[in-house]
């Protein structure tokens, strides 16, 4: 698959058995909707685990209801690039180096 870049429409915060996951609805420049999850580095910059649960291993999976708003307001209409990684789609912010300061 080509990288697609694209825009957040909506994301949503979930667990996959244990583990949470934040899957993201991104509508992509052509037009098309996809649906991508973010990798684990990008969740943890945006919403680190120390600051929600401390030094636990385990929450309660009401934490989603704090997660997930939290979650949809550091996404919403961001613009990323969409990869494959072993038949899953991923979402990547763009990179510093696509960003240039005005003279």
């Amino acid at each position: 698959m080509r990288t697609i870049r694209g825009r957040v429409d909506s994301a949503r915060a979930l667990l996959e058995g244990e583990r949470l996951k934040a899957r993201l609805h991104v509508t992509a420049d052509t037009g098309e909707a996809y649906e991508a999850y973010l990798p684990d580095r990008e969740l943890s910059a945006l919403i680190p685990r120390s600051v929600l649960v401390g030094e636990d291993t385990t929450a309660p999976p009401q934490l989603l209801e704090t997660i997930e708003p939290i979650l949809t307001r550091l996404t919403l209409a961001r613009r990323v690039r969409i990869w494959s990684y072993q038949e899953r789609r991923y979402a990547s912010f763009l990179s510093w180096r696509s960003v240039r300061f005005a003279a």
